[in-house]
């Protein structure tokens, strides 16, 4: 417990430690959305006007999470004056600093939080593994809670990824415990935190439905959608049309997104087709390029819903899931550089069932680091920014991941076979 102890230290000090390295443009976003949940309230706080940066564009939970944090932002900031006043001794330098550095701190804590409870449940998961000794578990602990493209995410950029992903998480393991109500909610609580998993459930789904719960397992399930749904939403919208107005603005707002164009910086397959600011309503062949971004996406869908009726164990669940992330950041339009983040979890796990996928994990992780990178550029590195820069960078990389996704079904297959 020592060694593991020390881990999620060091990992907890690194993170703090590059907190303050950069301040991306999102974090204007989140820190607005979380003061004004605060002053305008939330019932009917979608449809308000006036926004300093930009409207809000994602889940009522993820709003409900911003206003938290503000709100303790400030209860510490309110605080601190008091004490100031009041305590001769206090230190007037930590006002100064929690009104400059405070609010980015506490924006950028939950995503760190959730870095290291997807370590745990990682840890959690290897540890009952009989097969596989203490040394190993730590170390692929250790790879998810030191590979520089998750604490990159959290810490640097601010982004909250973990945070979906970590429900996500949950929603699996839960799943592979035959818990679906737990399962239920978990999943239901990532897509009210933002939909970004969504397309992991066909294979939840079928995974549950092999299990064969009985009718009244599937009815609490049912009820343990509901409720998240409902203690979340109704703070924005206390009205007996909730469920419309929450279907409308998941269609209408989240889902399509903000962007239009073939990719959002993503180092994918449409990089190589027109690396420019391409509407995905482009015809090609016949079919607007977002229908096409869906054929790849349907294909290994079909394809691991087939292998999964054949028998369902937590190498192919954990596989299916990594490499459906995997292709809808290939080929789907749209694509952020951040969407690659569902892969790594799972991907990590399959490291201890598939030592040989190291081959590709390190090489995917570098090339995924390279694109959160590619247009943030911090910290500052001439010689990395010059370098992408260069217009036959993107399609090497771009390329390079391709083969990856290949050569990853490649080892897997080889190693179901044998």
């Amino acid at each position: 417990m020592k060694k593991l102890f020390v881990i999620f230290l060091l990992a907890f000090l690194l993170r703090i430690s590059v907190l303050f390295l950069g301040y991306h443009g999102d974090l204007n976003n989140q820190i607005s959305w979380g003061t004004l949940a605060i002053e305008r309230g939330l019932n009917g706080f979608y449809e308000g006007t006036s926004w300093p940066n930009s409207s809000p564009n994602q889940p009522p939970l993820t709003i409900l999470l911003l206003a938290g944090v503000a709100g303790v932002w400030q209860l510490i900031h309110s605080l601190s004056w008091y004490l100031n006043d009041h305590i001769s001794f206090f230190p007037s330098s930590f006002i100064w600093f929690w009104e400059a550095k405070g609010m980015i701190l506490m924006m950028k804590l939950p995503s760190i939080v959730a870095d290291l409870g997807i370590g745990w449940l990682i840890y959690q998961y290897l540890r009952k593994q009989k097969a596989i000794n203490n040394k190993q578990v730590l170390l692929v602990t250790g790879v998810w809670l030191f590979n520089p493209l998750v604490w990159y995410n959290s810490s640097v950029w601010g982004q909250t990824d973990s945070i979906v992903n970590l429900l996500g998480l949950l929603a699996v393991f839960s799943l592979l415990h035959k818990r679906l109500r737990w399962t239920a909610s978990w999943f239901t609580l990532s897509v009210l935190f933002k939909g970004s998993l969504t397309y992991f459930a066909p294979i939840l789904l079928l995974i549950a439905l092999i299990q064969r719960h009985s009718i009244k397992e599937w009815g609490i399930a049912f009820a343990y959608c509901l409720i998240p749904i409902a203690l979340v939403s109704i703070w924005f919208h206390p009205a007996i049309d909730l469920p419309i107005w929450l279907f409308n603005l998941y269609t209408n707002k989240f889902i399509p997104g903000e962007i239009g164009d073939l990719s959002a910086n993503a180092f994918n397959f449409w990089q190589l087709v027109d690396p420019g600011k391409t509407l995905d309503s482009t015809i090609y062949f016949g079919l607007p390029a977002r229908i096409w971004g869906f054929v790849p996406v349907a294909l290994v869908m079909v394809w691991q819903l087939f292998e999964l009726k054949k028998g369902v164990t937590d190498k192919k669940v954990f596989f299916a899931l990594a490499i459906t992330a995997f292709t809808v950041f290939l080929f789907m339009t749209r694509i952020h550089e951040r969407y690659l983040y569902p892969f790594f979890p799972y991907a990590t796990l399959l490291l201890e069932f598939i030592p040989l996928l190291w081959l590709v994990y390190i090489p995917i992780s570098i090339i995924h680091l390279l694109n959160l990178y590619n247009l943030f550029w911090v910290p500052s590195i001439p010689l990395v920014e010059a370098s992408l820069k260069l217009p036959q960078s993107l399609f090497i990389l771009s390329s390079s991941l391709l083969l990856l996704s290949v050569s990853f079904i490649a080892i897997y297959l080889r190693n179901t076979r044998r």
